[in-house]
């Protein structure tokens, strides 16, 4: 109950310490402000090792591959966010089965982000941008082993930068903090921290 209480209060940190970034940098933005569109995607992440913080796990990897679709655009206290939601078609984690440095397990699974959050932080077709997401992933077997859950809560938040490549396609380049665990719904919870890479790629239809 501590975690989670803990994760919920950092969540809403790091939302409110980006809501004052954003606001900093509003008086250096552009003029041109693009008019949103939908778009479709399809996008990878890495986190090539994971830490000690809320979770428990070192020595830790993972790979998700993506398909996601941008739907809407809305003021968020003035500020333009981007909501979007990505269906996470092959998850991929290997860790010590001890949490430090034994043998490595490997689990497979499939999951959603239901919510994302993009904030650009001036506007134009190419920017800076700040990011939160929510979301799941359900594995093959129980992690980190049969007192653990199939079903893994996903918390991710961070930065990255917008590439427009023409009128219809562009990429994003970037960074999570980002959070695996359980949340307590089965006796043991190690929880995975680490900070992944990740690369976007956007289609308008």
């Amino acid at each position: 109950m501590y975690i989670k209480k803990t994760l919920v209060g950092v969540t809403l940190l790091i939302f409110f310490i980006s809501i004052l970034s954003i606001q900093s940098t509003k008086a250096q933005t552009d003029t041109s402000d693009p008019v949103f569109q939908p778009s479709f995607s399809v996008s990878g992440s890495y986190a090539p090792f994971s830490f000690r913080a809320w979770g428990k796990m070192l020595n830790s990897r993972h790979l998700f591959f993506k398909l996601g679709y941008t739907h809407s655009e809305i003021d968020l206290f003035s500020f333009r966010t981007q909501l979007s939601s990505d269906l996470i078609l092959t998850g991929w984690l290997k860790f010590p089965i001890d949490g430090n440095n034994g043998d490595r397990e490997s689990l497979y699974g499939f999951g959603m982000i239901p919510l994302i959050a993009t904030m650009p932080l001036r506007n134009g077709n190419n920017y800076p941008f700040l990011t939160s997401s929510v979301g799941f992933l359900v594995t093959q077997n129980h992690f980190p082993n049969k007192n653990g859950a199939r079903f893994n809560f996903l918390l991710g938040t961070g930065a990255g930068y917008h590439f427009s490549t023409g009128r219809e396609n562009s990429f994003q380049i970037g960074y999570k903090v980002h959070h695996l665990s359980n949340g307590y719904m089965a006796t043991e919870n190690p929880g995975i921290d680490s900070i992944i890479l990740f690369v976007n790629f956007f289609f308008n239809p």
